[in-house]
């Protein structure tokens, strides 16, 4: 069997991880750690809702230097929203769950005499 195309060379430089070592001249590795030493700060978030799709989810972030904070939620299939607040640091992850809302599910026999479930 001969295969076209196929090579058993090691890839170029360009797939190989970066070297740890610094770059000709001291230029660094190039990870965005390295960027000009400037703390990493910022804000964002999004809403996105869309009752005829049920859909209703966000997240909103804060970030200074080495610790991020934030909360995002999003509408589950029962009826409850999840929450979830957040700090990420030099510890870790570190999420506190909590839910809003009952949950409600649909009543059994439903159309046809089947309990369907959730319908995605």
């Amino acid at each position: 069997m001969v295969l076209v195309g196929v090579r058993n060379e090691p890839q170029g430089p360009a797939y190989l991880p970066p070297s740890s070592r610094p770059a000709a001249g001291g230029g660094g590795t190039g990870h965005p750690d390295e960027w000009a030493g400037d703390p990493a700060n910022y804000e964002f978030s999004y809403e996105v809702q869309d009752a005829a799709a049920g859909l209703d989810f966000g997240h909103r972030e804060m970030r200074k230097d080495m610790e991020a904070t934030g909360t995002y939620h999003v509408l589950l299939p029962d009826g409850r929203t999840q929450i979830v607040d957040y700090v990420a640091d030099q510890a870790g992850y570190r999420p506190m769950i909590r839910y809003e809302g009952t949950a409600t599910y649909p009543a059994p026999g439903g159309p046809g005499g089947q309990d369907e479930g959730y319908r995605y």
